[in-house]
């Protein structure tokens, strides 16, 4: 006799064509029945907390990975371009339309050297839309694909995310560290 999983198919200990649907259809139930807590942190704000689970959900970026970013590109939210609600760092693109801001950055090339240069910044109307905007970014850009193809491992992600998104030698290793030291993989709901 088969036995009837809670998602309604069938037991039969194989991962099988209806799994990934199955498995999807139970963790929906799941968060509607009984949404997971969400734990305070010290330093991070819950609204970027709440802001980095929902870009994870919208476009599977792991939230430790943003919220690490932003602890390390924004100083804890303490720099950002002025009056930018960026604190990712995103600059704009010759292409893009909106406003943005004008600022001098420091930049390190691959070699170690650092070097300044004004560079104009995307500016947001909000933290949510900033950190909506950097998911959709590294979630969605063609660029970031070999990264993405390496989830649900986080440090995986990490590996092949850091040289391309940043040009410090060390990113990787901060990104890792950050996650590790300030418990950020808390927030993970989708990565391992």
């Amino acid at each position: 006799m088969r036995q009837r999983g809670v998602y309604g198919g069938e037991i039969d200990g194989i991962w099988g064509k209806g799994s990934d649907a199955g498995l999807a259809a139970l963790l929906d139930r799941l968060d509607a029945l009984d949404p997971l807590p969400v734990p305070p942190h010290p330093k991070i704000p819950m609204d970027l907390i709440l802001g980095a689970m929902q870009a994870e959900r919208t476009y599977a970026v792991p939230a430790s990975v943003s919220l690490a970013q932003w602890a390390l590109e924004s100083g804890w939210g303490k720099s950002m371009p002025p009056g930018s609600n960026n604190p990712f760092g995103m600059k704009a693109r010759a292409n893009e339309t909106g406003p943005v801001v004008y600022v001098d950055t420091k930049e390190q090339r691959r070699d170690g050297t650092w070097y300044t240069i004004k560079a104009p910044f995307r500016k947001f109307s909000s933290m949510g839309e900033a950190f909506e905007e950097h998911a959709k970014l590294v979630g969605t850009a063609k660029v970031y694909a070999p990264a993405r193809a390496k989830l649900p491992d986080r440090d995986a992600y990490i590996d092949a995310l850091g040289p391309i998104y940043a040009t410090a030698k060390d990113y990787v290793k901060i990104i890792k560290g950050l996650i590790r030291q300030h418990g950020l993989d808390r927030y993970d709901r989708g990565v391992a």
